[in-house]
């Protein structure tokens, strides 16, 4: 319990420990976090500021007074909870994580100052910005939760086991499959596995855990009621951080009716079990000589709405889309070309009984049926794949402009204040001058005439009242060409339409990237070199986009950089033997393993990520790339740095074109 000290003996050793403010200033000023000392009246007696350059520190004006008021300006009380009160109270320390307005998430480390009796007469606490972790921490969150929604829904049976064999994962699959609850296996042995299959299942743990990857087979497996059921088994083991095999993941997918169709097939007689070889597509059979429909299966009268009958009646082109190529010579064509067992698949335009036109793929082959040659038409209905292609298509566009706009924002913060600012202070005086130079001149005109010839500086004032109007407007026209720069980057990260019909100009690209980064080149190296080759043939697709390309891999090269005197270096070519244009961008930084290097394409991968990288710069350079025709290359080892190679096919001219430089 705490001793009760008189108001007056509070007031001393307040004003004693107080003497020493000379001592704890220079011993806090050597601390890099920023700390605060604080009465048992919650007003800050003391701090060291470290974060001035720091968010979670108030401003200059606002540092003094009770915490509350300081943290949460405009507030009136304590906080509640209050952490500095719990360590009056108890004199222990404590951590606690906060949320303050001004800055987000702080972690506050608080402890007691005891005197010389033992009494708690003032605390202290540390502050530190969480932002990036707690959006870390989310971020996990969301993929552990993703990854668990993936798992719930997938169409197989996904079980996890640990080293003794023990259930740690029991989808809604597995549960509809084998007949137990998850409550029922979680935490308990392997129920699945027969006596008889006792064998087969140590014999592939034990393979697994000495070092296989993955092992797949057709077994067994019993349900709750005691039957067997056939499925396919794909296992895998669990690896810890450290490669270490602490598990194993089984998938099964019940393979029941697969069995029992296979059974059929086997007694059925050659021609069906061939037409029913891929039972869950739609399956023709042709007349290769004249493309006369001989016979259908079930899923086709499912996909086409028409009975076995009905479509005995028609001729092919019924089904088709109608137009070129999808008409019912274009079909014949494909019939014919299989006759010579030439298999071939195509994405077909078809049409149901309703009119309805839906995409289908075809896998288009030879067979012999009943001793006769016969063409197999087996179609698969792709709707749902074309939808997501032509989703994933404006996916990528968003993706495009979500990487312009995190590189426009890494520029705009240093130029926001650096540029806009000063340049309109500039552009307003140089006008301002400029409107009163007349008044200024004749005035001083006067004056010469009065008093003879005189210095404006160092320069004779008849000198210099023709060169100050020529300097007048070159501040202001200056002025305008930075505002024009500024434009420029709103520009660049206004989000428009694609067009890849532009005959584009790769070294005006270039010239148009480094316009913008001409900011981030001078904070990231000393040296910086650009090499453009004269009269390149000129390539075609969107300026836009590949001003992003190389915005992005420029950003890469500058960021991956050590130290300043380290440098980047670009430059362009033709190799006019195969027809390409060639970038090359090369940095002195730090290089990549080959694990990483053959990763970097990949979406949402990034080696960046504590400090904001989204993993999308590359994969959508990539996308970029391909879609102007080209390819993107990587050469790279840890230490020396990292080389890619953009190439672009130059643009093609017909005969007698002349090729623009």
């Amino acid at each position: 319990m705490e001793e009760k000290t008189t108001p007056a003996r509070r007031v001393a050793k307040r004003s004693a420990f107080l003497s020493s403010k000379k001592f704890l200033s220079s011993v806090f000023q050597a601390i890099p976090d920023l700390i605060s000392i604080v009465d048992r009246e919650f007003r800050i007696v003391f701090s060291n500021w470290k974060g001035e350059r720091d968010p979670i520190a108030p401003g200059p004006g606002k540092r003094s007074g009770y915490c509350y008021e300081v943290y949460y300006p405009g507030r009136a009380e304590q906080c509640e909870p209050c952490h500095l009160r719990e360590v009056f109270r108890t004199g222990m320390p404590l951590i606690t994580e906060k949320f303050i307005p001004r800055t987000g998430f702080v972690e506050i480390h608080s402890f007691p100052l005891f005197d010389e009796e033992g009494n708690v007469v003032m605390a202290g606490e540390y502050l530190r910005d969480i932002n990036e972790r707690r959006l870390a921490e989310d971020a996990l969150r969301e993929k552990n939760q993703m990854l668990e929604s993936i798992i719930n829904s997938s169409p197989l049976a996904i079980i996890v086991l640990n080293a003794e064999l023990m259930v740690t994962l029991w989808n809604p699959e597995a549960e509809k499959m084998f007949g137990w609850t998850r409550e029922e296996t979680v935490g308990k042995p392997y129920p699945i596995v027969s006596e008889d299959r006792r064998d087969e299942l140590m014999a592939n743990v034990r393979e697994l855990h000495e070092g296989g990857s993955k092992r797949f087979m057709e077994t067994e497996r019993m349900h709750k009621d005691g039957t067997l059921i056939d499925v396919s088994l794909s296992t895998a083991p669990v690896l810890n951080s450290e490669g270490m095999t602490i598990g194993y993941m089984a998938m099964f997918a019940d393979i029941r009716e697969r069995k029992r169709a296979q059974e059929a097939l086997r007694e059925s007689e050659a021609n069906y079990r061939t037409i029913f070889d891929a039972a869950n597509d739609a399956t023709f059979v042709f007349d290769p000589e004249n493309g006369a429909m001989l016979d259908v299966n079930l899923k086709m009268c499912e996909m086409y709405g028409y009975t076995r009958e009905q479509v005995l009646r028609l001729n092919v082109g019924a089904l088709s889309g109608g137009v070129p190529p999808y008409t019912y010579d274009d079909v014949l064509r494909k019939i014919w070309k299989t006759r010579y067992d030439k298999s071939h698949m195509f994405e077909w335009l078809a049409k149901d009984s309703s009119g309805r036109l839906f995409w289908i793929e075809v896998n288009m082959k030879g067979a012999v049926i009943g001793g006769e040659y016969r063409v197999l038409a087996v179609c698969r209905d792709i709707g749902e794949r074309k939808a997501a292609e032509e989703e994933n298509r404006k996916m990528q566009e968003r993706l495009r402009q979500m990487d312009k706009m995190a590189a426009i924002g890494t520029l705009a913060s240093g130029i926001a204040h650096e540029i806009n600012n000063p340049n309109n202070f500039i552009l307003s005086n140089a006008q301002f001058i400029s409107d009163i130079w007349p008044d200024i001149n004749r005035i001083l005109t006067c004056y010469a005439e009065e008093n003879g010839e005189f210095f404006l500086g160092k320069l004779r004032f008849s000198e210099a009242g023709a060169f100050i109007p020529k300097m007048l407007e070159g501040l202001v026209d200056g002025s305008h060409r930075i505002n024009g720069i500024v434009t420029g980057l709103k520009d660049f990260a206004r989000q428009e339409k694609t067009r890849m019909d532009q005959s584009v100009d790769i070294n005006r690209v270039i010239e148009a990237a480094l316009t913008m980064l001409q900011n981030q080149i001078q904070k990231h190296t000393d040296t910086f070199q650009c090499i453009l080759t004269e009269n390149l043939p000129l390539v075609k697709g969107s300026f836009q986009q590949l001003e992003q390309v190389i915005v992005n891999l420029t950003m890469n090269a500058l960021q991956s950089l050590k130290h300043r005197e380290s440098g980047v270096f670009i430059s362009t070519s033709c190799a006019r033997s195969i027809g390409q244009n060639i970038i090359t961008v090369r940095d002195e930084g730090e290089g990549m393993t080959d694990e990483v290097r053959q990763a970097i394409f990949d979406p949402f991968f990034t080696t960046r990520l504590d400090s904001g990288g989204t993993g999308l710069g590359l994969s959508i350079c990539f996308s970029i790339v391909k879609e102007h025709g080209g390819i993107i290359e990587c050469e790279s080892e840890p230490g020396k740095g990292s080389t890619f190679l953009v190439r672009l096919p130059v643009q093609r001219h017909g005969k007698g074109g002349r090729r623009s430089s």
